[in-house]
């Protein structure tokens, strides 16, 4: 069986896989919960003592499950920061949060917001947390719901710290500069430029990132013709459709400043998806809106997954595991025809009649109607040279796997739908 304990900041964790920030971190009766699935680590609720988060308007989950089975792992969140007053759970919930996660041999991260980029006001709350025994702490600067929930004066908390690098490098530093605990700054889809963010974030001496954190969202009734949930824009949770995005934020990060350990998450529901997080340069990998979505199961189906996988690939432990952020790039620098592209593509389809199962959906989905079946003859579809893009969508939908891309005058497989595409791509040819 394969080994999945893994280091984070210095510390040991049983296994990669963990709760990202939200309320199951924020009592223990909840740490426990999600505990007993045999996570590795757990970040808190984050605490704070801003104006308006601490309330959520009842009730504060909004599944749009019931508007389509594309939606089913989709739902609106008003619930925003810790509700409990702060020096209550200080007293009386964080001691029990710690004890249970030494009881299950959990890594317990503390989370917490001061009020906007005025550094000092967070200040507190890491002394506070240290002294109370935290290991870890993780600065929330990423959340929309904060923002939203908060009275006018306290409206820069949230995402805005992590737009802008100078803001960045001021918190951290100071967070860093105030306790002798790591310090992990966490960071907002919403930014345009992570790595610039990042990179401010390691020369501010931040220990760890992590990231990513929910975009905002609102939906509308049609049958009702109202506004669903709250009538306004939340949080927005966007199932393991978000997770392409949320891999590309992290990958500009971990690309660029491999050396930062990084926790990541967002549109994480199963065992491959931790797979590739870590393959994307995640330490750790955090799941959340599917402990929602589809009960608490998930985890330890993700850890039993991973364990699996591990073993069938010969991978003896997280180690093993390949690395890709040195081989992530912009899209501008992968070699293309050029410097246009030719009238008639070079790369176009070819059917494995021994495979094909005349279903159609490579006629369907054809975006150029280049392609063509007689379902009534039972032959394997063709293509439309003068029509054909040589895109590849019709490879990327078919199922049995009987169409691969080929290079016309080479015969060369560009694309069998799997992996990255082949660089067919003569010196003579493109750029």
């Amino acid at each position: 069986m394969a080994d999945l304990t893994t280091e984070f900041c210095g510390f040991k964790v049983k296994n990669p896989v963990g709760v990202t920030s939200c309320d199951f971190g924020g009592v223990e009766k909840l740490v426990r919960r999600v505990g007993e699935q045999g996570i590795g680590w757990i970040i808190g609720k984050t605490v704070h003592k801003i104006d308006g988060p601490h309330r959520w308007p009842r009730p504060f989950f909004y599944s749009l499950r019931r508007f389509g089975n594309d939606l089913k792992d989709t739902w609106c969140c008003s619930q925003m920061f810790h509700n409990m007053e702060y020096e209550r759970w200080l007293d009386e919930e964080l001691p029990k949060c710690l004890k249970t996660c030494k009881e299950l041999d959990i890594l317990y991260i503390a989370s917490c917001s001061g009020i906007g980029p005025d550094a000092e006001t967070w200040i507190p709350f890491l002394k506070d947390l240290a002294e109370r025994g935290c290991k870890l702490i993780e600065l929330d600067t990423g959340g929309p719901h904060a923002t939203f929930g908060a009275i006018d004066a306290h409206k820069d908390v949230g995402a805005p710290l992590a737009l802008d690098p100078d803001t960045a490098f001021k918190v951290t530093k100071a967070c860093v500069d105030a306790v002798d605990v790591p310090i992990i700054f966490k960071t907002t889809p919403q930014c345009v430029n992570a790595a610039a963010v990042a990179v401010a974030i390691r020369n501010a001496g931040g220990h760890a990132i992590s990231g990513n954190n929910a975009f905002y969202g609102a939906w509308i009734d049609h049958e009702t013709g109202t506004f669903y949930g709250v009538p306004g824009s939340m949080g927005g949770l966007l199932g393991r459709a978000w997770q392409p995005f949320s891999l590309a934020k992290i990958l500009e990060t971990t690309a660029t400043i491999p050396e930062v350990p990084f926790i990541g998450g967002g549109g994480v529901f199963t065992y491959d998806d931790v797979a590739r997080h870590l393959m994307a340069g995640c330490d750790l990998v955090g799941m959340c809106s599917a402990v929602y979505s589809r009960g608490i199961g998930v985890l330890g189906k993700a850890i039993t997954g991973l364990n699996k996988w591990m073993d069938e690939k010969g991978y003896k432990s997280i180690k093993d595991i390949p690395d890709l952020t040195k081989d992530f790039m912009y899209l501008r620098d992968w070699k293309r025809e050029g410097p246009y592209m030719q009238d008639t593509t070079p790369v176009v389809p070819e059917f494995d009649d021994a495979k094909c199962t005349r279903c159609g959906v490579c006629e369907t989905l054809c975006p150029y109607g280049a392609i063509k079946l007689d379902k009534d003859a039972g032959t394997t579809p063709v293509y439309e040279l003068d029509k054909c893009y040589g895109c590849g969508w019709c490879c990327g939908h078919c199922t049995p796997n009987a169409i691969v891309m080929k290079n016309r005058k080479t015969g060369q497989i560009v694309w069998n739908g799997y992996g990255e595409i082949a660089d067919w791509v003569t010196d003579e040819e493109g750029y």
